[in-house]
C-alpha cells in the first residue's frame, strides 16, 4: 500500500453548511523560502538552510527524511519507516531506526534550533509550512489554480499551473536509494505530476502559447512516451508551432513504445490527432475555431473535442455563421460521429450540384480486408521489417512486395501487418485476390472496376460506375462500359483498361488509402493497380519475385521464408495445446510440414478431424505418401488430408495432380 494518500494538512476549503463566496486569488505567488528550511523532493533530493545545502550523508538516513518528507503532515508507522529503509530488515531494525533518527534529530537541531521529525503513537512524522517544501508548494499552486478556474480566471489559472510546473525539476528521488519508495511511493506521486503538468500544458495552448509548449514538453514527454493524453498534446503543441514533421516523429515513437510494451495501438483520440496532423485538419477535428478568428476552446486539446458532423463541409460558407458557434462566439462541441461511421464528405465538402447529404451510408469508407489469422509465430521480424519500409505514420508512406513460397505465410503475413495499421489510412482499406476462380490470374480491367465501385461508394450517380465483368465481356478485356450493358457508347465513362487506372489514381489522390494486392502473379498485372500520388499505400504478397516492380516501382521487398523448426514447433502447440502431441512427434512433425505454416495448419486439421488417432499416425501417413516428382511438403500433407476416412484399400497419403491447396 503507498503512503501518499492526500496528506491531512493539505490546505482545504472548511466545509460549511452554506458557503461562502471564494476569496479573490491574493495577488502576491506563493515562493520557495529563501531563509531557514527548504525541502526538495522533485527531481534530486536536497536540503537547505538559508540557502546553503545541508549534507544528509548515508543512504539509509537518506531514505528516512525522504519517507517523512513525502508524507508530510501525517505519520509514518515504523513499520514503514523500516521496509523503505531496508530492503531486507532485520531483527535489529528497530533498534538501527532509531540509532538514524536520534542522528537525524541532532543534525537538525545543531541546523534549525529545532529535531524536525517528532515521535507519535507507533511512528514518526514531519511538519511544514507550504512554501517549505516544493512539494507542497506546488499542491498550494494547484490548488489556487483550481479556484481561479472556477472564477473562470483562465490566464491566472494558467500562470499559477506554469509556476507549479517548473518545482519539478526532472525524476522524484532518482538519488534516493530507496527500493520500496521508489515502486510504491513515487509512481503514484509521478501520477500525480504528470496530471498537473496536462492541465498546465493544456491551459497554456489555450492561450496560444504553443512554442513554449513545445519546448517545455518535449523532456517530459520523452521520459514518459506511453502516456497518450500527453504525447497527444505534444502534438498538438508541436502541430500549431508549424512543426508538423516533429509532431509525426513523436506519434511514430509513441506508437512503437506502445506496441512494444503494451502490446497494444494507439487509442482512438491519439490516432484522431495523427489524422488531424497528417492532413492538417488538426483544429477542424478538435472542434475548434482557429485562433485568428478569435475564437479559443479553453483545454479542448486534452478533453476530446469531438469532430465536425460526418456529412457537412468543415469550412463554412462566407457570411454564413458556423454551426460549432453559439450566437454569442463561445464554441461549443459538435456532435461526435458514430465511430463506424467514417468522414468522407467533410473532408471533401459536399458536391454543389447534388444537394446535401443526409445518407451516412453514401461516405462509408470501404474497409475489405479478410479476417487476419488469429495465431502468426515467429513473425515478428518480418512485421517490423514491413513497418519500417512502408513507415505509416509517415506523410508519404512506401509499398512494399512481401514474397514468399507456397504456403509460407506471404499472405497471412500481408493481412496481419495491413490490420494492425489500418487507423493510419483513414480513407479505406482495399483488398483484392489477383487470382481468379480458375487458378488463372485476374486481368488487371477487371480488379480495376472493382476498385473504381469501392472508391466510389455513394458517389450521386452509381450507375455510372458500373464497370464489371459482364461489360468486359461485351467489349473484351481492353475496353470498359459503364452504364447501359447493352450500349458501347463511351459518353457515360471511360472505355479503355488505362482510363480506368487513371480514373482509380483520381479517385485514390488527396486520400490515404491502404491497397492490399494479394496472390501478384506479374509486374505487368500490378503496375496499373499502384497508387499514383503520395499518402496512400500498397502491399503486394506474391510467390514470385516481381523484380520489375523493385527496380521501375520501387517497391521495397520483405521475404518469407519457413518457419525455424522452434517456432513451427510452437505454433503446432498453440494450435494444438500442450497435451496433443508428444514434444518428439511435433517436432517430427514441423520437420515433415518444411517450415512451412499452411502444411503446419493442416497438420493441426488433420488432427482435429481424426481426435481418436494418435499424431504418430500422421506422422507415418506423410512419411509414406507418394513423393511424386518436385512435389512440395504442402502438396504432401494435402494428399494426406484430402485422403478421406481410412479404411482397408484406402491409399491414403496417395499423391493426386492438382491436390496442392493455393497459398
Amino acid at each position: 500500500m503507498s503512503l501518499l494518500d492526500p496528506p491531512g494538512t493539505r490546505d482545504e476549503a472548511t466545509v460549511e453548511p452554506e458557503p461562502a463566496e471564494p476569496e479573490p486569488v491574493e495577488p502576491a505567488r506563493l515562493e520557495p523560502a529563501s531563509q531557514g528550511l527548504y525541502v526538495s523532493l522533485l527531481g534530486r533530493f536536497g536540503i537547505q538552510v538559508d540557502g546553503v545545502p545541508l549534507s544528509v550523508r548515508g543512504d539509509r538516513r537518506r531514505a528516512l527524511l525522504a519517507t517523512l518528507l513525502l508524507n508530510t503532515g501525517r505519520v509514518v508507522p515504523t513499520y514503514d519507516l523500516i521496509a523503505r529503509v531496508w530492503d531486507t530488515p532485520g531483527q535489529a531494525a528497530r533498534g538501527a531506526l532509531q540509532v538514524h533518527i536520534a542522528r537525524v534529530r541532532a543534525l537538525f537541531e545543531q541546523q534549525l534550533g529545532a529535531p524536525l521529525i517528532q515521535g507519535a503513537d507507533g511512528g514518526y512524522r514531519i511538519d511544514l509550512e507550504q512554501h517549505r517544501s516544493d512539494l507542497l508548494l506546488l499542491r498550494a499552486l494547484v490548488g489556487r489554480a483550481d479556484l481561479a478556474a472556477a472564477r473562470g480566471e483562465t490566464d491566472t489559472h494558467a500562470d499559477l499551473l506554469s509556476q507549479a510546473l517548473r518545482l519539478w525539476r526532472g525524476p522524484v528521488l532518482a538519488d534516493v536509494a530507496a527500493p520500496l519508495l521508489h515502486t510504491q511511493d513515487v509512481p503514484r506521486l509521478n501520477e500525480e505530476l504528470l496530471r498537473v503538468a496536462e492541465r498546465g500544458f493544456d491551459a497554456a495552448l489555450a492561450r496560444g502559447e504553443h512554442e513554449r509548449v513545445a519546448a517545455s514538453i518535449g523532456p517530459i514527454a520523452a521520459d514518459h512516451p506511453e502516456r497518450e493524453p500527453l504525447i497527444r498534446v505534444q502534438m498538438i503543441a508541436l502541430y500549431r508551432a508549424g512543426r508538423q514533421s516533429e509532431a509525426l516523429r513523436v506519434y511514430a515513437r509513441a506508437r512503437s513504445v506502445l506496441a512494444e510494451r503494451l502490446g497494444a495501438d494507439p487509442g482512438r483520440e491519439l490516432q484522431e490527432t495523427f489524422h488531424g496532423v497528417l492532413r492538417g485538419d488538426l483544429d477542424s477535428r478538435l472542434g475548434l475555431r482557429s485562433r485568428a478568428e478569435g475564437v479559443v476552446w479553453p483545454g479542448a486539446a486534452l478533453r476530446g473535442a469531438a469532430p465536425p458532423v460526418a456529412l457537412r463541409s468543415t469550412t463554412p460558407e462566407p457570411g454564413t455563421p458556423d454551426p460549432g458557434t453559439t450566437g454569442s462566439g463561445a464554441a461549443v462541441p459538435r456532435q461526435r460521429a458514430h465511430p463506424d461511421t467514417r468522414r468522407c464528405a467533410a473532408r471533401r465538402g459536399p458536391d454543389p450540384a447534388a444537394g446535401p447529404a443526409t445518407d451516412p451510408a453514401a461516405c462509408l469508407i470501404p474497409a475489405e480486408l479478410p479476417a487476419a489469422p488469429r495465431a502468426l509465430v515467429g513473425r515478428a521480424d518480418a512485421l517490423a521489417e514491413i513497418d519500417r519500409l512502408v513507415d505509416p505514420c509517415s506523410p508519404v508512406p512506401g509499398s512494399v512486395l512481401v514474397r514468399g513460397a507456397a504456403g509460407a505465410g506471404s499472405s497471412a503475413l500481408a493481412v496481419r501487418w495491413a490490420h494492425s495499421v489500418a487507423a493510419h489510412f483513414p480513407d479505406g482499406q482495399l483488398y483484392v485476390n489477383l487470382r481468379g476462380s480458375d487458378g488463372g490470374p485476374l486481368h488487371p480491367a477487371d480488379v480495376l472496376g472493382r476498385l473504381v465501385r469501392s472508391l466510389s461508394a455513394g458517389t450521386a450517380d452509381p450507375g455510372s460506375l458500373n464497370v464489371g465483368h459482364s461489360n468486359l465481356g461485351r467489349l473484351g478485356p481492353g475496353h470498359l462500359n459503364t452504364g447501359n450493358p447493352d450500349s458501347t457508347e463511351p459518353d457515360r465513362g471511360f472505355t479503355e483498361a488505362d482510363e480506368a487506372a487513371a480514373r482509380v489514381r483520381s479517385l485514390m489522390a488527396g486520400r490515404r488509402v491502404l491497397l492490399v494486392l494479394d496472390n501478384a502473379a506479374t509486374a505487368h498485372q500490378v503496375r496499373p493497380l499502384l497508387p499514383g500520388t503520395p499518402g496512400s499505400s500498397a502491399v503486394v504478397a506474391s510467390r514470385h519475385w516481381l523484380t520489375d516492380l523493385l527496380v521501375r516501382d520501387g517497391l521495397r521487398a520483405v521475404p518469407v521464408d519457413a518457419l525455424p523448426r522452434e517456432h513451427a514447433v510452437a505454433l503446432l502447440r498453440s494450435l494444438l495445446g500442450s497435451g496433443r502431441c508428444p514434444p518428439d512427434t511435433l517436432r517430427r512433425i514441423a520437420e515433415l510440414a518444411g517450415g512451412l505454416p499452411l502444411a503446419l495448419r493442416m497438420a493441426v486439421a488433420w488432427l482435429d478431424a481424426h481426435p481418436e488417432r494418435p499424431a504418430a499416425e500422421l506422422v507415418r501417413l506423410v512419411e509414406r505418401a507418394d513423393p511424386a516428382h518436385g512435389v512440395s511438403p504442402t502438396a504432401r500433407m494435402a494428399a494426406v488430408l484430402r485422403a478421406g476416412p481410412l479404411g482397408p484399400g484406402t491409399a491414403a497419403g496417395k499423391y493426386r495432380p492438382g491436390s496442392e491447396p493455393r497459398s
